[in-house]
């Protein structure tokens, strides 16, 4: 994933890019999984494009939810995120997505970020996320 500087105060959504194929860019994580699969992401943090700014991964050791806030139900039950120190600083984060079949697979989350000098916190994602207004049950 590589932030980016906002231009002109325009909203934006960093893309993910595919390490092996530079060229190959993700604007929404969109995909399918059949028959109970699991499916794990390596994502790392490329702050290339802003060299000024110092950024982690947000750490939440509860839910099992670094560097993701959550906006539909169930999401937690599939997914587990776990942000990893590279030379002290947590640039990477690791997500298993679990395929559960009696749970629907319709998912909203934004990414979240934090600045570790100052504990500023970093929050964006799709500008098409949905938050699903039902309750998550404990």
């Amino acid at each position: 994933m590589r932030p980016r500087e906002p231009v002109d105060g325009e909203l934006q959504y960093w893309p993910l890019f595919n390490a092996a194929n530079p060229e190959e860019h993700f604007g929404n994580m969109r995909f399918k999984i059949c028959k109970g699969g699991v499916v794990t992401l390596k994502i790392t943090l490329d702050l290339s494009e802003v060299p000024c700014r110092e950024l982690e991964f947000a750490r939440c050791s509860h839910h099992k939810l670094d560097g993701i806030i959550a906006l539909s139900p169930d999401f937690r039950h599939q997914f587990r995120a776990r942000a990893k120190a590279v030379d002290g600083e947590y640039t990477k984060l690791v997500i298993k997505i679990r395929d559960k079949k009696h749970i629907p697979n319709n998912f909203s989350f934004l990414w979240m970020y934090v600045d570790p000098e100052t504990g500023m916190h970093f929050v964006f994602g799709d500008p098409h996320v949905v938050v699903d207004p039902h309750p998550i049950e404990l």
